[in-house]
């Protein structure tokens, strides 16, 4: 079977949810097209490296309980499951660092850092205040509903939601907090490696039999280094436009009086043709029918000229750059009302104590500033030895450049950054240090992601805007897209929350 008659599929975006999508894809075409000649190619492309924004730079928190109550409950919940499975498939604790972890919410007494410029008024988006700005520390609290284990969900049963739409706004605000008393307080000494005298209260919100963490960037690349081996293609390409073969746009019909009521597919002027109109009238033909002769309903336009590829089915796993299929023909019918995601600039930083890091990961929320709640500096230590600490979430109205690797940090934010963690922690000696980092979370205005095919199309597919919790539920993203581009729904995951067409 020629390349042409096979089915294509094409992902867009390299980071942790592109990457899941085609992992989980080509596990399934493999185990069910064991010839390759008959087999569906999978591509997947990417303008910069795999991993290279938000996948790649953020803290790699899990917490299989933190989204209970809320709409992404039962995707997290999976979720996270799937990640111990991943694991346990594909030495994910030597691979990708991933291991359950203790987690603890700090708070200590004010010290001296500058808040950053006004933030939370001069650069305010209408929006923000439904935006899920940063993982938010809460504690475990009781499932309100009947749980629902990996297993059931892999026996293709599916689960009807019951969540109410009308309370979306609410619940998604922020993350849910528990009642108080769910919360465990612990001395802190528990926390060895922090100040003392400096906390205030100490209390441990996750245990490791429902927190873990993995090294984002190396999970992505793993898994990618898996699906490349079942056969996945990969293309260094940025998408320009994506075509659909069939499809004329309007045009303005210009005639004689004569035909002014026939319509024109193509627009005409009645007038003797010069040999010059004539050859580059033949040379469009000539161009629409190779297009035709593809049999694909689409074909991807790549910034290489000679790489573009003719496709049938087409999923955008762009991140904070998911917005750019607003532009392509093909997703005319998607408005911007129904993808309303941006990026939120974040920085961290990576330290290299002289000292071994237990596996305890610690929310630090610093009184009597804007360090609290959502904005609470987040250090994970980490089993190479490293301490990956972030903060500073600037809702500003700076978009995400079009190369994911130019410099988008503030080097005021990275100097707040260092000086808060050597304020907390005498242990985190910065001898070693990487800092001056940012990347883009890609936000959606609800506090939910898009997990969907576009209504309207033949074969699109958008997967974006996991916000502070990309990483966590990359993979059951993965599988529910996989799902739906091979059998055409979803039974591993109910995705009504989650589609396009929800909102707006």
């Amino acid at each position: 079977m020629s390349s042409i008659q096979r089915e294509t599929i094409v992902i867009v975006g390299a980071g942790v949810v592109g990457v899941s999508i085609a992992y989980f894809t080509m596990k399934r075409l493999v185990s069910e097209h064991p010839d390759t000649e008959s087999r569906p190619r999978v591509i997947l492309l990417e303008q910069c490296e795999p991993g290279c924004s938000a996948s790649g730079k953020s803290g790699g928190f899990l917490a299989r309980h933190w989204s209970d109550g809320t709409d992404t409950e039962q995707l997290a919940r999976f979720s996270y499951d799937l990640h111990a499975k991943l694991a346990s498939e594909h030495d994910g604790s030597s691979r990708w660092g991933y291991r359950p972890v203790d987690t603890f919410s700090a708070e200590v007494d004010r010290i001296p850092v500058a808040p950053a410029k006004q933030r939370k008024k001069a650069h305010q988006r209408t929006e923000s205040e439904s935006v899920v700005t940063s993982i938010e520390v809460i504690a475990p609290q009781t499932h309100r509903t009947s749980s629902v284990t990996m297993q059931e969900y892999l026996s293709n049963v599916e689960t009807p939601g019951t969540q109410d739409e009308n309370m979306q706004t609410s619940t998604h605000a922020s993350i849910s907090v528990p009642e108080i008393q769910s919360v465990k307080a612990v001395p802190p000494e528990t926390v060895a490696w922090l100040k003392t005298d400096v906390i205030t209260n100490l209390r441990q919100v996750g245990f490791t039999a429902n927190t873990a963490q993995v090294d984002p960037l190396k999970l992505t690349r793993a898994l990618l280094a898996e699906a490349k081996g079942m056969g996945l293609e990969t293309i260094r390409a940025k998408a320009i436009d994506v075509a659909e073969t069939g499809y004329r746009p309007p045009v303005i019909e210009l005639s004689i009086d004569k035909y002014a009521s026939k319509p024109l597919d193509v627009l005409r002027i009645e007038a003797p043709k010069t040999a010059s109109q004539s050859m580059m009238e033949m040379d469009e033909i000539m161009c629409h029918t190779k297009i035709s002769q593809t049999k694909k309903p689409y074909v991807v336009l790549l910034d290489q000229e000679g790489l573009d590829i003719p496709a049938d089915k087409i999923v955008v796993a762009c991140g904070a750059w998911v917005t750019s299929c607003l532009r392509w023909e093909a997703f005319r019918d998607v408005s911007a009302s129904q993808i309303p995601i941006q990026g939120l600039r974040v920085h961290y930083l990576l330290a290299k104590p002289k000292i071994e890091i237990p596996a305890q990961a610690v929310f630090a929320e610093i009184n009597g500033t804007v360090y609290n709640g959502e904005n609470a500096i987040e250090i994970y230590p980490r089993p190479d030895g490293s301490v990956f600490v972030c903060g500073e979430a600037l809702d500003d109205p700076e978009m995400p450049p079009h190369n994911p690797f130019e410099p988008v940090y503030s080097k005021r934010a990275t100097s707040r950054l260092k000086q808060i963690v050597n304020d907390v922690s005498t242990a985190l000696s910065f001898d070693v240090i990487q800092y001056g980092l940012a990347c883009h979370l890609p936000v959606h205005a609800q506090g939910i992601p898009v997990i969907s095919k576009v209504p309207s199309s033949k074969g699109l597919y958008i997967a974006a805007g996991h916000g502070c919790w990309g990483i966590l539920n990359g993979p059951a993203t993965g599988l529910a897209i996989s799902e739906l581009l091979i059998d055409g729904k979803c039974t591993s995951l109910d995705l009504r929350n989650f589609r396009l067409d929800r909102w707006y």
